[in-house]
């Protein structure tokens, strides 16, 4: 959680180290008073963690309305001690995707390219697949294009590209899935639509973008990136391998040009933000289009627009893009109903950049912004997700659309029905696997968004009711206080048939979590923010005396799971124990806890023990993320690091009895028998990948290698 203001409980560390200079580089006057305290913790929160983190260099800012504050932190340069700048020139890595995605749609306007069309009726020498490919797909990463097949050859390209090469990499790839059936990331298909925005505009690249969306924004200072080029205030980046800082490899990204090939600085991206929330790139109904999720054939959203990420955040509608390549780390995010964006970019790989973003939003908006709720047995966690979604969805839909997603009464008391239906303590409890599937479904075009229909009706009675304030006092209050307000005015007697209405049960259970809420969300928690400089034995007193006697109370799992693994990655178990012993205090039931505990005793050796509580984890929800493939493979990944290969290859274990079809999992344990010299397993287990995918290029590439 979130958090406006600092509690003692974290302590401060000295920017000093982690070697790297502190001041920062302001751009912008001076502000109001509470402002002006607002940025002056957020500035003390950068430097912390940026000392956490042995972050060289980072620069930040965000704009709201028509105020604009921008700070650069640490060194662009740490050979030369260049100090980082709100202008310092970095690669944006993925966000390069949105620019790409603009220009499509901006020639899709003018009546140059179709999204409907085939990717080939815009770049003819692409050759044609088993299904046909459109440019929607594309843009959306639903047309089955490959991603990096071999990063270890694909990633570390450094000789330049022109469009053709950058295309012939990957053009003889057959396709992942049928398109429109599979999410799958692919740089490669953003190259196509760079190729397109060419043929289309009869301009290349990077010329189209400056002409169209850089030069009428006043981006000055963005540009594809050249390596020959001299570019003021350009970013050295950087990498730790094991424990030492290294500058990053070279690698020329005219491969990636239009999927990751821009350079920019967090002044411009602001510009760009703002240019897209003005509508001064495109037209309201084609920004809308862009902005709106595309869904699988299945039925399920991507919550991936054309370009952009469109997810709410706590319960506001966002857009957002990431970036991440050789060189850098970026991340830019938009509240278009708030008129607020932000903007970051570090100069170190693999950085975590969303404790920034999160905490700058938290404290200039005053917002506890991804606060959660717990409740100990899974039923009641079902539940609670049930009315989280409603929550979330609803109103972000509300502000996104500007109104409900269905004015049809008809429409809406049937979505009613699905809420009353599996968000049921009854119906879980009697076949709970199917109810939660339910509940999972209920954002989804496959229940037909009953839960985000519901929502933004529940958040148009309350503006109706008690106008623009009642709603966004919920929203600060969360779910359990927004669903209370709705429930008060549907029950009125003035109001018997004008609103349709929960199950008694329901209210009576939400009235029972409210007071349990408004007696633990107090003022401290509210504000609480918790880092691996918090002082825990004193978090422990505090949170321990106000959840006392409560089943309903915050949820601070992440945050503690998040400490605890920052030490893991230090080799300091010892740190994390009591941190992960404070969080199953508190959440006995969190899969979250459950499953680092797990690894913590990974970490120490004691895989039976870690077995058994991965296990517990799995049973309460195994669909949780902290028990995904990504997360074992990058927690695996992490052990190899720190050069604990044996419990790295515990790990993989288990997550193989977790997921016994996975072939990646397989390609990572025949990584971890080369490295303990057993060339024989490694056969093996490249061999069983293979068995399960015989198209996965990186293990016929590794068993050739091998057996050479």
């Amino acid at each position: 959680m979130r958090r406006g203001r600092k509690l003692s409980l974290v302590l401060l560390v000295v920017f000093a180290a982690a070697g790297i200079g502190g001041k920062a580089v302001p751009q912008q006057k001076s502000l109001s008073p509470p402002a002006a305290d607002a940025l002056k913790a957020y500035e003390n929160f950068v430097v912390e963690q940026m000392a956490l983190d042995r972050i060289p260099g980072l620069s930040v800012g965000f704009s709201k309305g028509d105020f604009t504050w921008t700070r650069g932190y640490g060194y662009a340069d740490l050979e030369n001690r260049v100090p980082a700048k709100p202008e310092s020139s970095c690669r944006i890595a993925s966000i390069t995707k949105t620019v790409t995605a603009v220009a499509v749609l901006q020639l899709a306007e003018a009546g140059k390219i179709n999204l409907d069309f085939e990717i080939q009726t815009y770049v003819p020498y692409f050759p044609k697949k088993k299904w046909p490919v459109t440019v929607r797909q594309l843009l959306g990463h639903l047309g089955g294009i490959s991603h990096y097949k071999n990063y270890a050859a694909e990633g570390h390209i450094k000789e330049p590209k022109d469009t053709r090469q950058a295309i012939a990499i990957f053009q003889d790839f057959d396709l992942v899935a049928e398109p429109g059936t599979r999410y799958n990331y692919s740089s490669y298909g953003y190259n196509l639509l760079g190729a397109a925005v060419e043929r289309a505009s009869g301009l290349p690249y990077g010329e189209y973008i400056k002409k169209y969306i850089f030069k009428p924004l006043g981006m000055e200072d963005s540009r594809l990136d050249d390596p020959r080029d001299v570019i003021p205030n350009r970013v050295r980046g950087y990498i730790f391998i094991g424990k030492d800082l290294k500058n990053s490899e070279y690698v020329d990204v005219s491969s990636r040009f239009s999927s990751g090939g821009v350079r920019s600085t967090v002044v411009d991206l602001l510009k760009y933000a703002r240019g897209i929330m003005n509508g001064r790139l495109l037209k309201e109904s084609t920004y809308r289009e862009m902005c709106s999720s595309l869904a699988l054939r299945s039925g399920l959203f991507t919550w991936t627009g054309l370009g952009w990420e469109v997810q709410p955040w706590g319960s506001h509608f966002t857009v957002s893009k990431g970036g991440s390549q050789p060189e850098t780390r970026t991340f830019l995010l938009i509240f278009p109903a708030l008129k607020f964006a932000l903007a970051i970019t570090a100069n170190l790989e693999d950085v975590n950049l969303m404790p920034y973003a999160k905490r700058l939003i938290e404290l200039v908006l005053d917002e506890d912004i991804d606060s959660l709720a717990y409740v100990q047995d899974k039923v009641s966690q079902s539940i609670y997700r049930g009315i989280f979604n409603v929550y979330a969805y609803g109103i972000s839909s509300y502000e996104g659309n500007i109104g409900p997603l269905s004015r049809n009464r008809n429409d809406v008391d049937q979505a009613f029905a699905y809420f009353n239906d599996c968000v049921n303590e009854e119906e879980l409890r009697k076949d709970f696997e199917e109810t939660r599937k339910k509940i999972q479904a209920g954002i989804h075009p496959v229940s037909n968004q009953a839960f985000t229909k519901i929502g933004s009706y529940m958040a148009r009675a309350l503006d109706e009711e008690g106008g623009r304030e009642l709603l966004l006092s919920c929203q600060g209050r969360g779910p359990v206080a927004f669903f209370s307000e709705y429930i008060k005015r549907s029950e009125a007697n003035s109001a018997a048939k004008k609103y349709a209405r929960f199950k008694p049960e329901f209210a009576k259970l939400i009235a029972d979590w409210e007071k349990d809420w408004n007696r633990t969300y107090t003022d401290d928690v509210r504000h609480l923010y918790i880092s691996p400089a918090t002082d825990f034995e004193k978090l422990r007193v505090l949170l321990k005396e106000t959840f006392a006697g409560a089943s309903f109370y915050p949820d601070f799992t992440s945050e503690l799971a998040g400490a605890a693994r920052y030490f893991l990655e230090k080799n300091s178990p010892e740190r994390a124990t009591p941190i992960l012993s404070l969080g199953q205090d508190l959440y006995p039931g969190s899969p979250v806890i459950l499953a680092s505990l797990g690894l913590a005793n990974i970490w120490q050796g004691q895989v039976e023990t870690a077995r058994t509580f991965f296990l517990k984890a799995s049973e309460i929800d195994s669909t949780d993320p902290s028990l995904s493939v990504s997360q074992f493979i990058a927690s695996a990944n992490t052990l190899v690091q720190a050069e604990k290969i044996r419990e790295a290859q515990a790990l993989a274990n288990i997550a193989i009895e977790f997921y016994p079809k996975e072939a990646r999992l397989y390609v990572g344990m025949s990584n971890l028998s080369l490295l303990l010299g057993q060339k024989q397993k490694a056969i093996e287990y490249l061999k069983t990948a293979l068995r399960i995918n015989p198209n996965l290029e990186e293990a016929k590439e590794k068993l050739r290698a091998i057996e050479r």
